[in-house]
């Protein structure tokens, strides 16, 4: 049986189980390689919390590097498995009897889209797990790091004795930072399969869809990305992070690290600028969702099926 998590049905069709059933297909040699992900997936983490307490060793930026491998990962998942569901109907020849049942537009909609949901329902936890336990990884790399420039450098030579600045936690940050791993894991995960799902009504092709929804996932990515790229050139890392616009090509990982970094004299003004930025990043996935469910719907009442379903 394939590992999956079992989404809660907001119809009871058995379109949704059907969908299900052929999303969750698969073979022992998946299984086996989604477990050896798993466990890569874990060992990385581990490995990358070791190297907490090594000043030289770039935990954060790996720590970003291993949140936008899951992504992409994640992502490529989710269009694809989205990109089948419809296109499988038209090339296997039963779109005809499924809509001659008098099976509204609205249900085939919902029912597919929860079915192909809970196909990548477990790449959804992961990418919200590897976000939730990034938090406390920014958290402590950063103090870790502002301690010892304040305690392992001697600043007094050249400025005078001083104090150790004070270092804080601000909870609101903190706790927008988890919930907002979550939601935003939710909604690029939603917004995914809704555009892989609409190629695949439009195009009635399963690699056509593919290969549509990514380039069209892809374009936020490569078009703010590249503007975030010439904006900073080769600045620090943490610049091109605090960056509003990048959040848009990241799916909102540099705004959650701002949120996750504790109050210092580096960050006084880090964690209000963050909102910005994860405001554009939700509203983002939100207009792709809208607009993909919107275009799939349209399409399945253009190829037969009835507004409302029969009685």
């Amino acid at each position: 049986m394939a590992v999956s998590i079992r989404i809660p049905s907001l119809n009871n069709s058995p379109i949704e189980w059907q969908e299900t059933r052929q999303q969750q297909g698969a073979s022992a040699r998946t299984r086996l390689s989604m477990w050896m992900v798993l466990v890569l997936l874990v060992g990385a983490v581990v490995s990358i919390v070791l190297t907490l307490n090594n000043f030289n060793t770039p935990t954060q930026q790996l720590a970003i590097y291993v949140i936008w491998v899951v992504h992409a990962v994640t992502a490529s998942r989710a269009i694809s498995a989205g990109a089948n569901a419809i296109s499988r109907e038209h090339v296997g020849k039963t779109w005809d009897s499924l809509v001659l049942t008098g099976v509204s537009a609205r249900q085939i909609l919902i029912g597919k889209w929860l079915g192909v949901l809970n196909r990548v329902s477990l790449w959804m936890l992961i990418f919200g797990a590897v976000r939730m336990v990034m938090v406390p990884v920014f958290m402590l790399s950063l103090l870790y790091r502002y301690a010892w420039f304040n305690g392992g450098v001697s600043v007094s030579q050249y400025y005078g004795d001083r104090l150790p600045e004070p270092v804080g936690w601000i909870p609101w940050a903190a706790l927008l930072a988890v919930v907002m791993s979550g939601v935003l894991a939710v909604l690029e995960v939603a917004a995914c399969t809704a555009l892989g799902m609409a190629a695949s009504a439009w195009t009635r092709r399963g690699w056509t869809a593919m290969i549509a929804a990514f380039c069209i996932r892809l374009i936020p990515v490569a078009l703010f990305g590249g503007f975030t790229r010439y904006e900073i050139g080769n600045g620090p890392y943490w610049r091109t992070l605090s960056f509003p616009i990048l959040s848009l090509a990241d799916a909102g990982t540099g705004p959650l690290w701002q949120l996750s970094l504790p109050l210092t004299g580096w960050t006084r003004a880090t964690h209000g600028a963050a909102l910005p930025g994860l405001l554009m990043c939700t509203v983002m996935l939100t207009v792709f969702i809208a607009v993909s469910l919107f275009g799939i719907w349209w399409s399945i009442r253009r190829d037969g099926a009835l507004a409302s379903g029969s009685q």
